[in-house]
């Protein structure tokens, strides 16, 4: 039994990865094998796989949107501040599918709404299992000096006169990116992916999700794997605290790192 459930949600993880990267490169005979996959197993498997596809289809729609106005929508846009902030707001469209059967359902569209948890405990580097474990209001705090010294030589390297020109679209980015990006992920597809597949396998195809998705924005795939990585420690600092609010704060820090050192912008 254990390893039917596991085979199963490998299968479910590869079906949602194989759309974002399909939907993402325009494949579209691909997507279109993905559409019989989808049929056939909505009609071969129980409530758990038809709740799965449901939302797969939910995403693709909302992603489709997104990625049609960040490559059509915006192109007239000259302002880079505007066209910035209307980029990373367009990440709102995603979850518009997911709001109206929310509505229509009188269901909750999330539920990571909570005061964090801070003294649970999160392990390095499994999240449930590893060598070291720390309370979460130690591992945030950690994490983030990490990520300052790891940036810090980057950002000493564009200069201080870099950061002052750019601090204005930094701002507009981390704060929108990274609450757009936490309510998409660790709000809205980690409650609904929980409810098919368990916390651990919610975290799993969310944090791979959240890294391919990253080709929208001009990365590569293997950097996208890398972004994944780090989808995981958010994901897993989610379930464990039972709020998005620790994963949204360290990825607004982590975006103003990455722009004020040039990896981004």
């Amino acid at each position: 039994m254990n390893h039917q459930i596991e085979s199963r949600t490998i299968f479910l993880i590869i079906m949602f990865g194989s759309l974002l990267i399909f939907i993402q490169t325009y494949h579209y005979p691909l997507l279109g094998v993905w559409g019989i996959f989808a049929i056939l197993s909505y009609v071969k498997f129980g409530k758990t796989v038809k709740s799965f596809i449901i939302t797969n289809l939910l995403f693709g729609i909302g992603f489709s949107m997104y990625l049609y106005v960040i490559t059509r929508g915006l192109a007239n846009i000259e302002s880079p501040e505007l066209h910035l902030f209307l980029n990373r707001l367009s990440l709102g469209l995603i979850i518009i599918p997911f709001l109206l059967i929310s509505v229509l359902n009188k269901a909750p569209l999330m539920k990571l709404w909570n005061r964090p948890m801070w003294n649970e405990f999160i392990h390095f580097p499994f999240i449930w299992s590893g060598f070291h474990k720390a309370k979460i209001k130690f591992f945030l705090p950690i994490a983030l000096i990490i990520n300052v010294v790891v940036m810090m030589p980057f950002m000493v390297s564009m200069g201080w006169l870099y950061i002052q020109e750019i601090w204005i679209l930094a701002v507009i980015f981390a704060v929108t990116n990274a609450t757009f990006e936490e309510l998409i992920w660790r709000g809205v597809l980690l409650t609904r992916f929980s409810e098919h597949i368990g916390e651990k396998g919610a975290v799993l195809v969310t944090s791979l999700g959240f890294g391919l998705q990253h080709y929208s924005l001009g990365f590569s795939w293997l950097v996208c794997i890398g972004f994944a990585v780090g989808g995981l420690f958010y994901g897993g600092i989610t379930v464990k605290s039972r709020s998005i609010l620790p994963a949204w704060i360290w990825h607004i820090v982590l975006n103003f790192l990455m722009v004020f050192s040039g990896v981004i912008l």
